[in-house]
């Protein structure tokens, strides 16, 4: 039986970088293989993954709770043959319920056994992103045995009152706000279940009943449009093949002029380019902007959000 860990977390809270501080810290003498569900076509989480020489299985353009379903139940079983692995790490998309994931995940008990599901919260978008996604972000958090929270340096001031939420909406879960290298590596491992599987399975008979709306617009504009049922329906990406080479300065000009023009709202902007002296990625998050230099290759960047056009982004990007 493979130990399976699930790393949830809404769309740029930093999944990819903690399982980048866990394996090494965590799972030593372990052979670990990582499942990596990146919404959209460029594989770029992936890439950076491999970077890190971590065995990856790759399942773009969906979700794994909805359209790769299937894709994921071959995938499990083909790493179980082919690499016989102590650990898997699963980092779904972050336009997922963790619900679903899970559900999926138990449907192959006679594989792996759940043994944590660590959601990663980003503080300094949480209230907006409650607001607009709550059904997908607040569900990633009830869902969570471990909660990590992100970009706390950037949000000092309110991480005690995010806290003070997240236990409202998951009094059982172990919180941890400190830096991850810092955390003892038994945290991650192991701890109590906050959710019976009988309390999941009737969580998923309910309906689904979507009572908030997405807020979207371009240029401060704001239109209203309903949530639905899969990621598809709320989120859309964009993909860019760029095989031009480009400065840090060039990269963060192009990103911040198709934020700041491109209507409905950009959620989550990543990428690897080539750059004068080696590969550079990027990284955005509504706030927050890093781009630096990267062990991963690769040619593409990737918008993520709602009511976005993909001609427009194209455009913008390109500076046409």
């Amino acid at each position: 039986m493979t130990d399976l860990y699930i790393i949830s977390g809404f769309l740029g809270a930093g999944k990819t970088t903690l399982i980048q501080t866990m394996v090494p810290a965590v799972f030593q003498n372990r052979k670990v293989v990582v499942i990596e569900n990146d919404f959209g076509d460029a594989g770029i989480d992936a890439e950076l993954l491999k970077s890190d020489d971590l065995t990856v299985t790759s399942l773009n353009s969906g979700c794994i709770c909805c359209s790769l379903t299937g894709d994921f139940n071959r995938a499990m079983v083909q790493i179980a043959e082919e690499y016989k692995p102590d650990v898997i790490l699963v980092e779904p998309s972050g336009a997922g319920r963790l619900s679903d994931i899970i559900k999926v995940c138990m449907n192959r008990k006679d594989i792996v056994k759940i043994c944590r599901c660590i959601t990663v919260v980003d503080v300094m978008n949480f209230d907006k992103y409650r607001e607009n996604f709550g059904e997908v972000f607040l569900n990633q958090i009830q869902f969570g045995d471990l909660i990590l929270l992100s970009h706390i340096s950037e949000s000092a001031g309110e991480t005690e009152a995010i806290m003070g939420k997240i236990k409202k909406l998951n009094p059982e879960a172990r919180i941890e706000a400190d830096f991850w290298d810092s955390i003892p590596a038994e945290v991650f491992r192991e701890g109590p279940r906050v959710y019976l599987a009988e309390t999941l399975q009737e969580e998923l008979k309910k309906p689904i009943i979507f009572n908030r709306k997405i807020r979207s617009g371009g240029k401060g504009e704001s239109a209203v449009r309903p949530l639905f049922r899969f990621a598809r329906e709320i989120f859309s990406s964009v993909t860019i093949h760029c095989d031009e080479i480009l400065t840090e300065a060039e990269l963060k000009m192009r990103v911040n002029h198709v934020v700041g023009q491109a209507d409905g709202m950009i959620l989550r902007g990543k990428g690897i380019v080539k750059g004068p002296n080696g590969s550079i990625s990027f990284h955005y998050i509504p706030g927050m902007l890093k781009i630096a230099s990267s062990g991963g290759e690769g040619n593409s960047v990737c918008f993520i959000g709602t009511g976005i056009d993909e001609e427009q982004i194209i455009t913008l990007f390109k500076g046409e």
